[in-house]
């Protein structure tokens, strides 16, 4: 079935959007060559100006680079996925792994929730939550450290959560769900700062190097009320590049802060 473009994502989006999908997901692995913007115009039924800004965009994000020859996918140090990524991945394909990527988990356990973490979820201080450590790789190359954070009265009804195992980590998502609540909504945070010694020693990096720090909430409406399922907190190197889509409200709408 040939693509079809939706509303109101603008047109050249919904094809960058298409394009890094792929790449993120590792569909269209480093050095892969991308269809050209005549292939794309017919493709999709686009204006050519279309196409090639979709190109741009995704040459702007450090994805692909371009030659005489074509576009090709980036090195695989230019590729990072934000947490709305992930979820938006999982929602597809019933995995938070693009292809070749996995995880080795350094932490798991059940833990005295730190101030800020019983405040997110709304729980008392020194009440129990289950904090996961892991780092992430594709193929031998380190691309994250994180730590996810969940509810402590899911030890029990998710047991998965405390596995060291980091195999099928959808399926662990997909369990919290069904207990928790569907994630419906998000916020994803992000903010530039150093190492500390703890990331520093996951990573391979000096104290102190940049790094892009990322933060998430993953929410769940249940009964009417927000509930929080899972708080993540992520550390990428350097010279990573995260992007994704937004629509703006239309004239008149109202916009929430």
């Amino acid at each position: 079935m040939s693509p079809r473009i939706e509303r109101p994502v603008p047109a050249f989006m919904q094809v960058t959007d298409h394009f890094r999908r792929q790449i993120q997901d590792g569909t269209l692995p480093e050095g892969a060559q991308l269809p050209t913007v005549a292939a794309i115009e017919r493709e999709w039924g686009v204006a050519r100006a279309t196409a090639a800004k979709a190109i741009s965009q995704l040459q702007v994000e450090g994805l692909i680079y371009s030659s005489p020859r074509g576009s090709f996918v980036a090195g695989q140090g230019a590729k990072a996925t934000s947490p709305r990524d992930r979820l938006d991945r999982y929602r597809r394909t019933g995995t938070l792994d693009g292809v070749n990527e996995h995880h080795r988990v350094t932490a798991v356990g059940v833990v005295t929730a730190p101030t800020y973490v019983s405040e997110l979820f709304d729980i008392e201080y020194g009440s129990p939550v289950i904090r996961r450590e892991f780092v992430t790789l594709e193929d031998k190359s380190i691309r994250s450290l994180t730590v996810t954070w969940h509810n402590g009265a899911l030890a029990d009804q998710v047991p998965d959560l405390l596995a060291h195992e980091s195999s099928k980590v959808g399926t662990r998502l997909a369990r919290v769900e069904t207990v928790a609540g569907r994630i419906s909504h998000g916020r994803d945070f992000m903010h530039a700062r150093g190492a500390d010694a703890r990331e520093a020693a996951a990573l391979g990096i000096p104290v102190g190097a940049a790094t892009e720090a990322l933060t998430w909430l993953w929410n769940a409406e249940v009964d009417g009320e927000t509930r929080l399922v899972e708080y993540g907190e992520s550390c990428l190197p350097a010279r990573h590049t995260l992007s994704y889509d937004y629509v703006s409200a239309g004239e008149g709408a109202e916009v929430s802060q």
